[in-house]
């Protein structure tokens, strides 16, 4: 296969956009790149490296459109009960085929159960979708069972609820994966890891996670290179909690337990310390940043002008909350690097101006597929490397102004999903003329909508009415410093 572009960026790292070019692709790998002799009939592509999704759930309905408003991440995790039943196979091929249309080419999948008992099924599904689709999936095998509700004893919340009786999820048996079935089937998920599919630990957070279960991942994590990737430091309240139980510091416990190492990615960050980032960034350590979910969860923004001067790795995820629910990672790398220059105004910007676009770029391209792959083969297109490769048309921002050539600027100021024209991975192409082709969005879609079931309360009065009061028990939780006990 010959792909002859108007534009190639080889190496995000070392960001130059090279004139007229010809990838040949022999099989999964990239066999040369030499100039092209298509002249002008290649005149508006332009090829890079796929974009990597370094934190997300892999939704097939985004929570607003099953009643699921945005708020506080506290509040917000008490209304996910709303989302509706269905099968991991088709939600995770719905997203994982959106997100190939937007030219994501790998993705950290940090799996949410919606039945405790029928996680191994549910990974097998997104193995399926994963393999079908296309694209390179990390899995996040989830580690919980803490603080379901909140950060603190559910018989506590129960003190701060109006009407407790009410609410038979205070009350139920709940079932508690322990440690030990969790790693039986990380066992069995083992059997399917691919070139393209493979499986992390996913200690889903260190107040949602023991400490046993922490020290043993860090472990074993060690003994058989297998990477880790946990939500952390997120909100305010996660903050104080951390402080009051790990007074030592959480980032030198996790460093005691022998977790911090370049294994270890840390999704959000957002609460970081200097003296934290500057521990993380020794120990090799990798973050990946979530902008839109920060916005719209009301969490906060990570220290992002202290991250890039740090050059400790970062990728950017999508969290399954971009900005317009599209899993646009083009807007979303945007977003970063506009939030950084705002964090740090005045003349100089955040400081060398010329560090921003080349970090995201890296970001977008290389640092986000180490944390999915964990290896630093790929993010590079030249003669040897794996054939994963994104060619954006760049006719549509060009059409209303004068003819120029692409800049580095223009293309990351400028180009959306909506300019992906073609998905190659492994030396498969995924994505044709803007649509995915190894599986039809829209029947999956479609299918989806007919077989999940929907828990639509919002029109239920006494539903509502319930979610007010297990809402408002929540805020009276944490305003009392119940967290904190």
């Amino acid at each position: 296969m010959d792909l002859d572009v108007d534009y190639l960026l080889a190496n995000p790292a070392d960001p130059e956009l090279v004139a007229g070019q010809r990838l040949r692709i022999d099989g999964r790998h990239i066999a040369r790149v030499v100039p092209s002799p298509a002249g002008g009939e290649a005149s508006r592509r332009v090829a890079m490296p796929p974009f990597a999704n370094a934190h997300d759930h892999g939704r097939g309905f985004p929570t607003l459109s099953v009643g699921i408003a945005d708020g506080p991440l506290e509040i917000w995790m008490a209304r996910l009960g709303l989302e509706p039943r269905a099968l991991s196979y088709l939600s995770t091929a719905c997203a994982f085929s959106r997100m190939a249309e937007a030219g994501i080419g790998a993705v950290v999948h940090c799996h949410n159960t919606q039945d405790g008992r029928r996680l191994l099924e549910e990974a097998q599904g997104v193995a399926q979708a994963a393999h079908q689709v296309g694209i390179r999936v990390a899995f996040a095998l989830p580690f919980a069972g803490e603080n379901p509700f909140v950060y603190g004893e559910t018989q506590d919340l129960a003190r701060f609820v109006e009407n407790p009786q009410a609410h038979p999820q205070l009350w139920g048996k709940r079932h508690k994966r322990t440690l030990e079935e969790g790693l039986r089937i990380l066992e069995e998920l083992k059997a399917l890891e691919t070139e393209t599919f493979t499986v992390q630990f996913g200690p889903v957070g260190p107040q949602w996670t023991n400490r046993e279960t922490l020290e043993k991942i860090a472990e074993i994590s060690a003994l058989e290179n297998r990477r880790i990737h946990m939500h952390f430091l997120e909100t305010q309240l996660q903050r104080d909690w951390a402080d009051q139980h790990f007074p030592q510091g959480i980032v030198t416990y996790f460093d005691e337990i022998g977790l911090l190492s370049p294994r270890l990615t840390l999704a959000h960050c957002v609460w970081l310390r200097p003296a934290e980032l500057e521990l993380l960034t020794r120990r090799g350590v990798t973050i990946a940043c979530n902008l839109s979910s920060n916005m719209r969860l009301c969490s906060g923004f990570p220290p992002l002008p202290q991250i890039i001067h740090s050059a400790i790795p970062f990728g950017i995820g999508l969290d399954g909350m971009s900005l317009e629910d599209d899993d646009d990672i083009l807007r979303e790398t945007r977003l970063v690097k506009g939030i950084t220059q705002a964090l740090a105004p005045g003349i100089d910007g955040p400081g060398d101006m010329n560090l921003a676009l080349p970090a995201c770029l890296k970001a977008l391209m290389q640092d986000g597929r180490y944390i999915i792959t964990g290896s630093h083969d790929g993010g590079r297109l030249a003669p040897g490397e794996v054939a994963d490769v994104v060619v954006l048309d760049t006719g549509r921002v060009h059409a209303a102004g004068p003819a120029m050539p692409l800049t580095l600027d223009i293309l990351m100021t400028r180009l959306t999903r909506q300019d992906v024209d073609q998905l190659i991975i492994n030396g498969q192409t995924i994505v044709e003329n803007g649509r995915c082709r190894t599986v039809s969005r829209a029947d999956i879609e479609a299918e989806l909508r007919d077989t999940a079931l929907f828990i639509d309360a919002r029109f239920d009065i006494d539903s509502q009415a319930r979610t007010r009061q297990m809402q408002d028990g929540i805020r009276r939780f944490y305003r009392s410093g119940a967290h904190l006990a």
